[in-house]
């Protein structure tokens, strides 16, 4: 059993990671689910999520995407991306553990599952675009502002 458990472990601690910058408003530490088996199991079992970070799935096509909270103790924030990394779709605030599907309305070929509130928290909103990787030393740096403790930014203010 140990071993088992250890395994796990692992495999949670052991995912890719990425940053996304939802542009002029904030950046976010994410773990990337670009394989069926880490879609699949998305964010389940997770009791919290820090406020600047994520899961991003990548489809890998674009299509029209179900989502359910099942096995998920806490609420999202749900940001459908089409392939032009455009925010297309939002649902804030899902009811944990709940079976019920959450659709994407238009077909997607990405989703960013964030905690829920943060949506709201940044402002984020359909039309918004989306940065794949945090990009030093170029002129992106000078509008965003960045906790290298908390990995999450916000736009500076003027």
């Amino acid at each position: 059993m140990p071993l088992l458990i250890l395994s796990l472990l692992s495999e949670v601690s052991c995912r890719e990671m990425g940053t996304l910058i939802v542009e002029n408003k904030a950046l976010f530490n994410v773990e990337l689910a670009n394989e069926r088996s880490t879609r699949e199991q998305g964010l389940m079992f997770r009791e919290s999520l820090a406020e600047c970070h994520g899961m991003w799935f990548d489809f890998a096509e674009t299509k029209l995407v179900s989502m359910w909270m099942k096995n998920t103790p806490m609420s999202l924030d749900i940001v459908f991306v089409n392939e032009t990394l455009v925010v297309t779709h939002l649902i804030e605030s899902t009811v944990p553990y709940s079976l019920a599907l959450l659709k994407s309305e238009v077909p997607v070929r990405y989703a960013l599952e964030l905690a829920s509130g943060v949506v709201h928290l940044y402002n984020i909103s359909i039309g918004d675009r989306i940065i794949i990787g945090k990009e030093r030393g170029n002129d992106r740096d000078k509008f965003y502002k960045y906790s290298e403790s908390a990995m999450c930014a916000q736009l500076k203010t003027k």
